[in-house]
């Protein structure tokens, strides 16, 4: 491990390290999407073509994103949402789509992490009271799915949990997914930081801890037990409860 004395910020995935659905969480908010968008083609016009379309034109956004992120780049909250949209009309050829229309459609994609909101992983919030009473910066470095990132971090400020944050690099905004270097690099900048300065702290071997690695920060720590072999961390953690400890043992 490098000297990391320096180190004075911390970037944190969310999914898997902060953040985590309860049992059943993300089936159900499918199911939801799927209805809110089906119901919302029908009343256009469309009929009932529209409840088998509706998952389709999903997968077909999805289809969108994976292609893009194979790229290692993303694509905006916008463009998924017209993704869905041209999924759902070329299934549904009869329907006009209205204001209200989209309206629901950007609903259906955008909105599912405010529906039932993910559990916050036990402990969390006192690591980071702990952390940023240490006077670290910290940020969010996130992949994000169809939801995007400023609806995550609304509903992160509901739960409480977006107060611990000095900035977010949600991969729609900055247009760089994991791992690649920009979406790493957007949250260094935000913090004011060079990458040796910060430590990332991440659940995914591949994305978080070879991304962070080649950015170039100071520490990296997994968290959770995804173990992949030829991958090593700095540090390997149970939690983010753990982490204010580790770094002290660090001499951080």
């Amino acid at each position: 491990m490098a000297d990391v004395r320096a180190i004075r910020a911390l970037c944190f995935d969310l999914w898997g390290t902060l953040i985590r659905d309860a049992p059943g969480g993300g089936s159900r908010r499918v199911a939801r999407r799927e209805r809110i968008l089906a119901d919302a083609f029908r009343a256009a016009g469309a009929g009932d073509e529209a409840e088998a379309a509706a998952p389709a034109a999903v997968r077909d956004a999805i289809d969108a994103l994976v292609e893009a992120h194979q790229r290692n780049v993303d694509l905006t909250g916008e463009d998924r949402l017209n993704a869905v949209l041209d999924g759902m009309s070329r299934r549904c050829p009869v329907a006009s789509p209205t204001a209200a229309t989209i309206e629901r459609a950007r609903e259906a994609v955008f909105d599912s992490p405010l529906w039932e909101p993910p559990d916050i992983i036990p402990g969390i919030s006192a690591a980071l009271e702990t952390l940023g009473a240490r006077g670290f910066r910290m940020a969010v470095v996130c992949n994000t799915g169809l939801a995007p990132g400023p609806v995550l971090e609304r509903m992160l400020d509901e739960r409480g949990l977006g107060r611990h944050f000095d900035a977010f690099a949600w991969s729609d905004v900055v247009r760089s997914w994991k791992p690649g270097p920009g979406i790493f690099q957007a949250a260094l900048d935000a913090l004011g930081v060079d990458a040796p300065q910060a430590a990332f702290i991440g659940d995914t071997p591949e994305a978080d801890v070879i991304g962070a690695r080649h950015a170039g920060f100071g520490l990296v720590v997994q968290v959770g037990d995804k173990p992949v072999a030829g991958i090593e961390p700095d540090l390997r953690l149970p939690g983010v409860d753990r982490l204010p400890d580790a770094l002290a043992a660090c001499g951080i």
